[in-house]
């Protein structure tokens, strides 16, 4: 993700790919809804924290920055563990703060009002230093009255508004900046593919530019070649 202002690599979002010796290449929408299904996403969840943890330790030890992440959560983790316990001993074994962990929450996740999803993006709040993102805002039809309802840091605005890269979808994300500005809201647009978009996101005033623009996902020891402009 880069700052739009300056230019430079404000952090990174952790994704998960599944390399199976039978199937090959699994992208997400391949596994997690199974795993959803069968409340044992947490254990993907978990997994990637993990990894993050072990990259900080790595990064560390060879002198490079090391940037914050974002990463998902799903609804299921709150039913299926103590998601919070265990992010509190992942970064606490890694030496790690909580202002490098960013939860994500999809905004699907949140379109039942479900009690449980209001207090935890509060608790997580109350555990000071955390921040709380919703993810691929825009993407359903409740938005804003997620936003009235949850409080968050920082709204991605889903990639559907690039792809059609048109005067209403334009209208829609300088709004979008415009309104999250007011309500003390980051923002980060997804699919940033061209110069054009990218100039366009500067001038609606969004906060990060997520996309193939910058870097498609790379594993971390070609992050830092890749990003090398950017730091």
């Amino acid at each position: 993700m880069i700052d739009i202002q300056n230019m430079k690599l404000a952090e990174c979002e952790a994704l998960s790919r599944w390399i199976d010796p039978r199937y090959g290449f699994l992208s997400p929408d391949k596994f997690i809804p199974a795993l959803e299904a069968n409340r044992e996403v947490y254990k993907v969840d978990c997994h990637v924290l993990e990894g993050y943890g072990q990259d900080a330790e790595f990064l560390r030890e060879k002198g490079k920055e090391i940037f914050p992440i974002s990463f998902n959560i799903s609804r299921t983790d709150l039913e299926a563990c103590n998601i919070y316990q265990k992010i509190e001993d992942t970064i606490a074994r890694y030496g790690l703060s909580r202002d490098q962990v960013h939860i994500e929450i999809t905004e699907s996740a949140l379109n039942d009002s479900s009690q449980a999803m209001v207090e935890a993006v509060q608790h997580f709040h109350d555990l000071v230093g955390y921040q709380v993102w919703m993810d691929d805002f825009g993407s359903g039809y409740s938005s804003l009255n997620v936003l009235k309802d949850y409080h968050f840091d920082v709204i991605k605005i889903d990639m559907v508004f690039l792809r059609k890269f048109d005067d209403r979808s334009k209208t829609i994300v300088r709004n979008i900046c415009r309104m999250a500005k007011e309500l003390g809201i980051r923002t980060v647009c997804e699919g940033v593919e061209t110069q054009e978009q990218f100039d366009f996101l500067k001038e609606a005033g969004c906060n990060l530019a997520q996309g193939s623009l910058f870097s498609p996902p790379v594993p971390l020891d070609e992050l830092y070649k890749k990003m090398a402009p950017y730091l």
